[in-house]
């Protein structure tokens, strides 16, 4: 069994104050840092940030997941739940490397220490990295043998939601190509957030859809912009499991 299992998806960034300065305007608060390297917990899951390079460049955003069991029994436990995993040594240490049928990689960790306690998170962030490719059902299956556990799922397919146990949450959406990209969700009235965004200087504009409420922030590394949903509450064509 996978436990405690954390959305931590991770931004390359070459503007890691703008970046800051975002997170930390929506509540986020630094957990850990090392040169080019933060760890910010947000109200639900961790948003890690990392100075972009030739190899990944600014604008790239990488999933990733955390689990308090040790790695060696959960890559063993998502194995035996068909996940495409091996347990490896990436240059961070030892991690669940997950190589998915869509070309989409990502690893399962153990969770980054909070050496900077103090700072409170608000409540109604959550972070939400949402996986993009052409089978949602693969990659739903992947997510659920990892130990997440869908929440929100579309009648047609295209979109589900997926719960983290210890923490954020994870999106599949059926698109042509595999992507990854971090957005957020935000439990309650979105134009709070807007208004915070605001008030800080930082660009960002409402956007009603038919399903929901969407803040759009513009991206630091001029990219496309960064979404924070308000949390789903009409689940006409959907279904809340």
């Amino acid at each position: 069994m996978i436990t405690d299992l954390t959305a931590q998806p991770i931004r390359f960034t070459s503007d890691l104050p703008a970046w800051q300065r975002l997170l930390e305007t929506l509540g986020g608060h630094l957990v850990y840092e090392r040169p080019g390297w933060l760890v910010y917990a947000v109200g639900s899951g961790r948003v890690a940030l990392h100075a972009a390079s030739e190899q990944q460049p600014a604008g790239v955003c990488a999933l990733a997941l955390s689990t308090t069991t040790p790695l060696p029994e959960a890559v063993a436990a998502a194995a035996a739940a068909g996940v495409p995993i091996t347990l490896g040594h990436p240059d961070h240490g030892e991690a669940g490397m997950v190589e998915a049928p869509d070309g989409t990689s990502f690893t399962l960790d153990s969770p980054t220490p909070v050496e900077r306690e103090g700072g409170v998170s608000d409540r109604r962030l959550a972070a939400l990295p949402i996986w993009y490719g052409p089978d949602t059902a693969m990659i739903t299956g992947v997510l659920e043998g990892i130990g997440a556990r869908p929440r929100t799922v579309a009648d047609d397919g295209i979109w589900t939601d997926l719960r983290c146990e210890g923490g954020g949450l994870v999106a599949a959406h059926r698109d042509e190509s595999p992507a990854v990209e971090l957005a957020f969700e935000w439990d309650g009235d979105v134009e709070v957030a807007l208004a915070l965004l605001t008030e800080a200087g930082i660009e960002a504009v409402l956007i009603d859809e038919t399903y929901s409420r969407t803040v759009q922030i513009a991206d630091p590394d001029g990219r496309k912009e960064i979404w924070v949903n308000e949390r789903m509450t009409d689940l006409y064509g959907y279904t809340r499991t």
